[in-house]
């Protein structure tokens, strides 16, 4: 049976980036005590992360992790005129044009980081 590669979904591809670049904080951070006890001093880590992952309550990582996944679903020019369209306010149109903000600085800022390519297409519009 020959091998069918799994259909490329951008919600997960932008959850895995999220986890990977929060344990990466978490494990680079430079406080000894908070890799040691796995909690979080309060003090400014390695990249100017204000906590690290294992500290973060799980309704506030279920959070973040379910706004991240949103996000996604406005990740190409397609998917973010279709969302505009459903939008009934102006509020809802204004959120999205966020989550579309958002989700083009955080994968900016990865490929500045090294961590990941810099998008194109079908991602933005050459």
């Amino acid at each position: 049976m020959p091998y069918v590669p799994p259909v490329f979904s951008a919600s997960n591809d932008v959850l895995l980036r999220v986890v990977a670049t929060a344990w990466r904080k978490h494990l680079t951070c430079r406080v000894r005590r908070c890799r040691r006890e796995n909690c979080c001093t309060g003090r400014k880590h390695l990249y100017g992360s204000p906590m690290c992952m294992t500290t973060m309550p799980e309704n506030e990582t279920e959070a973040m992790f379910d706004y991240f996944a949103t996000t996604s679903q406005v990740a190409t020019p397609q998917l973010l005129a279709a969302c505009l369209a459903e939008a009934k306010t102006d509020e809802e149109r204004a959120d999205i044009e966020f989550r579309r903000q958002v989700f083009l600085y955080y994968h900016s800022e990865l490929a500045f980081a090294g961590l990941a390519e810099p998008l194109g297409s079908p991602f933005v519009e050459d």
